[in-house]
């Protein structure tokens, strides 16, 4: 606390919005490859590769997205709200690989982490 007796900046949960983003760009990262693998082995199919590899990619951008957003509210003090978007997201994106596992695990973490406010 400063001499007036209020804290002098406002603590933010940094570690929690770090971890957070790495994960959130980690699981893009992951639907990204996912998907453009999945339309390329699948393109012999002539109407569902692309579309299916189109489908997963836009899944794999939404859950990163989403944990993105949920750092970004983390570090602007909705530390409750983004925990749970990060918690959630991390764990949906599990469904396309979840940022080569790493990304689901670090999402785990720093949803912990920003719900407990570090």
């Amino acid at each position: 606390m400063g001499k007036s007796g209020v804290r002098a900046a406002e603590e933010k949960p940094v570690a929690g919005f770090i971890i957070s983003a790495i994960a959130g760009v980690l699981i893009l990262l992951n639907g990204l490859a996912v998907g453009l693998m999945g339309a390329a082995l699948l393109s012999l199919i002539p109407d569902a590769g692309p579309f299916l590899g189109g489908l997963v990619i836009g899944i794999g951008v939404m859950f990163g997205a989403l944990v993105l957003v949920g750092a970004v509210l983390m570090y602007k003090g909705s530390t409750t709200a983004g925990g749970v978007l990060v918690l959630t997201s991390g764990i949906l994106s599990i469904v396309i690989g979840g940022g080569f596992v790493v990304g689901f695990i670090l999402a785990i973490v720093g949803g912990v982490l920003g719900l407990a406010g570090r």
